[in-house]
């Protein structure tokens, strides 16, 4: 498994920076509401306060709702291409864990995908703009765009990351994301996806220390049926650290610690 690699004093200056000024960042008003929502009454566009440094309790690497630790990995609505690539994957966590993952992101430090990002042990940030709304992740140092208030563009070209937009409703944060590619997990448990990827999240601050974020995956080549799971963030007291991916660093804790810890087969 990856070597956690965590310096909280490190970017303090920029953490702080980036947060001084929540009055100034918030003090924005979203687009007036559609008259005709799916409830059929008006939606409140207030600005709700996202900010923070949050942090995903442990023992959630899947994203199916009801198995929310792996251990059925297979009993998502999976399509026949999606079940061939869960059996292919061997993933570091749930009941096809292996110390010899096959994973693109430990393997090459490919990106691991936005939503598989919420399941590491490492903090975010929330950035409010008028215009934009940014998600900072301490785990690599990625960070995130959502475009308000806007539609996506035509013929997007497929990313990592997908294309977001956002908009303000009944006090969460609505983020609409397509455009993806197929190259990243769901999650640590190995579920797949593929470009016809699209997700709903919507982000609200339930209390002072406490975030709670509702995912809505859709993906007809890879699931028969959407499904909706949710999960809850704790406000850190600590900075944002460093934390990179690098294969130099990964190689020698591969020999090292983990060579090691692993008994080799008996010889023939």
């Amino acid at each position: 498994m990856r070597n956690r690699r965590t310096n909280f004093l490190r970017n303090l200056a920029v953490s702080m920076g980036l947060l001084c000024c929540p009055a100034i960042l918030l003090a924005q008003t979203a687009a007036p509401p559609n008259s005709a929502n799916s409830r059929g009454a008006r939606t409140s566009t207030e600005v709700p306060d996202l900010s923070g440094n949050w942090t995903v309790a442990p023992g959630s690497p899947s994203w199916d709702p009801s198995d929310p630790r792996g251990t059925k990995p297979d009993q998502l609505p999976l399509t026949p291409w999606a079940r061939e690539r869960l059996q292919a994957n061997k993933p570091p966590f749930g009941a096809q864990q292996t110390f010899e993952p096959n994973d693109p992101h430990q393997r090459y430090c490919d990106p691991p995908g936005p939503f598989r990002m919420y399941s590491y042990p490492w903090q975010f940030t929330v950035v409010q703009t008028p215009d934009h709304v940014y998600m900072l992740f301490e785990y690599l140092h990625i960070w995130r765009m959502i475009t308000m208030n806007q539609s996506h563009a035509k013929d997007l070209d497929p990313t990592w990351l997908g294309d977001s937009v956002g908009r303000y409703e009944d006090g969460a944060l609505v983020i609409d994301t397509t455009g993806f590619n197929d190259k990243t997990w769901l999650d640590n448990v190995g579920h797949p996806h593929s470009d016809a990827l699209h997700t709903v999240e919507r982000i609200r601050r339930l209390s002072h220390d406490s975030l709670e974020m509702e995912l809505t995956i859709e993906d007809p080549k890879a699931y028969t049926q959407p499904f909706t799971s949710k999960r809850v963030f704790k406000l850190s007291s600590f900075p944002m650290g460093e934390t990179m991916c690098s294969l130099s660093e990964d190689q020698s804790f591969q020999q090292n610690i983990m060579d090691r810890t692993v008994s080799s087969p008996p010889a023939k």
